[in-house]
């Protein structure tokens, strides 16, 4: 009887263990996949709708739009009132300041050199030197 208990129990566990592994981590993968897709679907959008704003602009310019009229568009998306002209302005300004994370994130392949290390610790003496020049002025008789 335990033989057959041992014979059936031993395969039913490693299949079921094999099941919710494997199962597990396609739903994982699955979801994951999802959210990417998302992300990259809204940004395809929201690039669409950058360049469709910016189209609109030209197109007002050339028309003969005041500077000012051109500052008033507005366009609803999604049931919201957008101005075009401080959208496309805020997005320029995202814009810059994702190039500049990105410039600021790059790993530089430089490597520390004796004189690198030199001039650090010279820079900490100098420091420190001076802040005990500060601290050791004379006024007068008494020390600071």
């Amino acid at each position: 009887m335990q033989r057959i208990l041992f014979l059936f129990l031993i395969p039913a566990i490693f299949l079921f263990w094999q099941e919710t592994n494997f199962s597990v981590q396609q739903v994982l993968a699955q979801s994951s996949a999802r959210e990417d897709e998302k992300e990259l679907l809204a940004e395809k959008e929201r690039l669409k709708f950058k360049a469709e704003m910016q189209n609109l602009l030209d197109a007002a310019s050339k028309s003969g739009f005041s500077e000012k009229e051109i500052r008033e568009i507005t366009v609803t998306r999604n049931g919201k009132v957008v101005h075009v002209w401080d959208f496309l302005e805020q997005a320029k300004l995202q814009q810059k300041k994702d190039t500049l994370a990105n410039k600021r994130s790059k790993p530089l392949e430089r490597y520390l050199t004796v004189m690198d290390i030199a001039e650090e610790m010279e820079s900490g003496e100098t420091k420190d030197l001076d802040s005990l020049k500060d601290k050791s002025i004379f006024v007068g008789a008494e020390e600071k």
